[in-house]
């Protein structure tokens, strides 16, 4: 074998000087194209993907309520007749309303709401004066009934609850007139309240709102529900669903609407809606409640993009 000239291993001693040089050519251009692949691949791949738009929720139905407490005097029942001159009852209908007005329950629909609302500020009850007595009407511990305005979001289909009044301790028995008999139950610390179902109108203007009483008493129990997306635990009392006394209320944005009792007092209307105030005499809470907004098509179609 010939032994290599001078300039043949002047050649292999430049092999490793080149591939040295090689690698660290690789090296650096492998360290550049990971280095920019956090700052230009991401930008560039944000660039591919399309901007989506924020989801915006349609505007809800708006319900307001009001309680307003006003005065009772058991010698004069007719004291409320004056402001009934204001309220059209037709809008429930007549074997619907016999029915509810036999269970203490009076239920129309305003058309001259500041006449009505004037009338019931001059049956409120007499301003809290003493420094206890408005304190503890602060605490919310003077009376059975909240007194104020409150708007909840609903949504078409939905089921919502009304409270009217707090828990009534201990064990009371509501008598209910349905189906040509008084039924009569044994309840623990029963809650009054209304189940409020909106319902869409003849027109996108209009809604209905399917109004049922219910009574939920006793302890609380745990249950599970099916939920938009999965079961979940529902904790909750038991309820007396009043199914025979349900009514519906239709009107459109600003419509105003009154629940109170009866003349005479009776029933499921006098421990809905009866009570006393902090002298402990007779008063009475009158619910209205006003359709405060009803979305149009045009927002109902905007939020659902």
């Amino acid at each position: 074998m010939p032994r290599p000239t001078p300039q043949r291993w002047k050649t292999l001693r430049d092999v490793p000087i080149f591939l040295g040089i090689l690698l660290s050519l690789v090296t650096a251009c492998g360290c550049a194209s990971w280095s920019t692949w956090g700052e230009r691949g991401e930008d560039k791949a944000a660039d591919r993907l399309p901007t989506l738009p924020l989801r915006k929720i349609a505007r809800s139905i708006e319900l307001e309520t009001r309680f307003i407490q006003i005065k009772f005097d058991p010698a004069d029942p007719d004291q409320l007749q004056s402001m009934w001159q204001w309220v059209d009852e037709t809008v429930v209908r007549s074997e619907k309303r016999s029915l509810i007005n036999r269970n203490g329950l009076r239920i129309g629909k305003v058309f001259q709401p500041d006449r009505l609302i004037g009338r019931l500020e001059s049956l409120k009850a007499e301003e809290v004066s003493d420094i206890v007595d408005t304190f503890l009407a602060s605490a919310s511990v003077s009376s059975h009934h909240s007194e104020g305005a409150r708007i909840d979001p609903m949504r078409i289909g939905k089921r919502n609850e009304l409270p009217v009044r707090l828990p009534i301790e201990g064990v009371h028995v509501p008598m209910i007139y349905e189906h040509g008999e008084v039924i009569a139950r044994s309840l623990l610390d029963p809650t009054f309240l209304f189940a409020v179902t909106p319902q869409q109108g003849q027109s996108s203007s209009e809604i209905r709102l399917i109004m049922r009483p219910e009574i939920q008493h006793g302890d609380m129990r745990q249950d599970w529900v099916t939920g938009d997306a999965a079961l979940r635990i529902d904790v909750r009392r038991q309820s007396w669903s009043l199914d025979s006394l349900e009514f519906e209320l239709v009107g459109g944005e600003g419509d105003l609407f009154i629940v109170s009792e009866t003349a005479t007092r009776r029933g499921l209307g006098q421990m809905m809606l009866g009570g006393k105030n902090v002298d402990q005499m007779e008063q009475q809470t009158v619910l209205l409640i006003r359709i405060a907004n009803v979305p149009t098509p045009a927002e109902k179609l905007s939020g659902s993009r």
